[in-house]
């Protein structure tokens, strides 16, 4: 049995899988297919889920946003349809805590990285999507949780933060997080959680994520 994880939250398509039963990452692929996402992403899931079959799923996970429009809610519309038709659980994982779940990934033999990520991606109108996370591994857990900041309330909120932080920028394709992505869905898998697909919903930015105005 395998875990599969879909991230379409920018114009790449990401896509990484791994067996149940291994202690390794698995594998994942980025495309950078742009306006051809639509076009190819059902022949690009058929492909890379090869030498497995579609029943051989336990969980499917996706990124739900933040990020741009047209790709995150394509990208949860194919899970939770697969996750319906399949009968498997469906995790939805926050955009910014994929980078900095990868980046934990990435990084962790590092032990003088600091103990928090800090997560900044663009949004419209000149605010940021924003969050910290406590690196820990196995795995990042939210210590501000992701919202919606004008620029200068993000900036002000680093400026203050108590804990030494490491800052991720987040620009261009998002789609290389897709292994921040099954492997925050993992552990889940792995603590007993089983969520049902109408649990995930796109998180486009300007709702459900709450704007954190200035006071």
């Amino acid at each position: 049995m395998i875990g599969l994880a879909i991230h379409t939250s920018s114009p790449e398509l990401g896509l990484a899988v791994r067996a149940l039963d291994e202690e390794a990452r698995g594998r994942s692929q980025v495309w950078p297919l742009g306006r051809d996402l639509t076009a190819y992403l059902h022949d690009c899931l058929s492909d890379f889920l090869q030498p497995y079959d579609w029943s051989d799923l336990a969980y499917l996970a996706v990124a739900r946003g933040p990020g741009g429009f047209t790709g995150t809610r394509l990208g949860v519309v194919v899970a939770r349809t697969l996750a319906q038709q399949l009968q498997i659980p469906l995790f939805g994982v926050s955009s910014l805590a994929a980078i900095a779940q990868h980046q934990l990934l990435s990084h962790a033999a590092n032990a003088a990285s600091p103990p928090h990520l800090a997560v900044s991606l663009q949004a419209q109108r000149g605010e940021v999507f924003g969050a910290i996370y406590q690196a820990q591994a196995p795995g990042v857990t939210p210590v501000l949780p992701e919202a919606l900041y004008p620029q200068v309330d993000w900036k002000t909120q680093l400026s203050t933060w108590p804990t030494p932080y490491h800052l991720i920028a987040a620009e261009g394709g998002l789609a290389h997080a897709v292994e921040g992505v099954l492997a925050l869905a993992h552990q889940q898998w792995q603590a007993g959680d089983r969520p049902h697909w109408t649990t995930v919903l796109p998180f486009y930015g300007q709702h459900p994520v709450p704007s954190v105005s200035r006071g």
